[in-house]
């Protein structure tokens, strides 16, 4: 029996803040490790920080839905309406390792009882994988390689 929920099924939006916040995790950095975790958790935290908001509005926006609220693109890709399948796949019977880790680190960087490994950041991208999926292979524009603090695993982390 673990410690920690599963993730709920249904519309993200009607989902306990937290839950949010580990799956979102879980779906970013899911290959990433420990550390790249704690990172994206953090990138969550300095965003709310920064933008005195709360979970929901930071990972699904000020609507606060994820799915069918016409927007293409969400805060964090994971959310994007073309990924519910695939998030839903994910989330249905993941790791039971892979979810304490998750879940251990967004309450990590939530009551912040663990140090910022990604000193501020609050972007992070994985270069290649941006690369291969955008038409034009390239990079997004505000992506400044002066500006990352971390890079962990496939992703880097930067200040916006």
């Amino acid at each position: 029996m673990s410690l920690f929920p599963t993730f709920p099924q249904g519309e993200p939006g009607t989902w306990p803040e937290l839950s949010i916040y580990a799956a979102t995790v879980l779906l970013e950095a899911e290959g990433e490790p420990e550390q790249g975790k704690l990172a994206v958790a953090w990138v969550i935290r300095n965003r709310m920080d920064q933008q005195s908001a709360s979970i929901r509005t930071v990972i699904l926006g000020k609507d606060g839905l994820a799915q069918g609220d016409g927007k293409p693109y969400e805060g964090f890709s994971c959310w994007n309406d073309d990924y519910v399948a695939m998030r839903v796949a994910r989330l249905t019977n993941p790791d039971p390792v892979m979810v304490e880790i998750c879940w251990r680190v967004a309450c990590a960087a939530y009551w912040r009882l663990i140090p910022d490994p990604a000193h501020g950041a609050t972007f992070y991208l994985n270069p290649d994988l941006t690369r291969q999926i955008r038409p034009d292979h390239k990079l997004p524009s505000w992506y400044d390689p002066k500006r990352v603090k971390l890079r962990v695993g496939h992703h880097e982390f930067l200040i916006a």
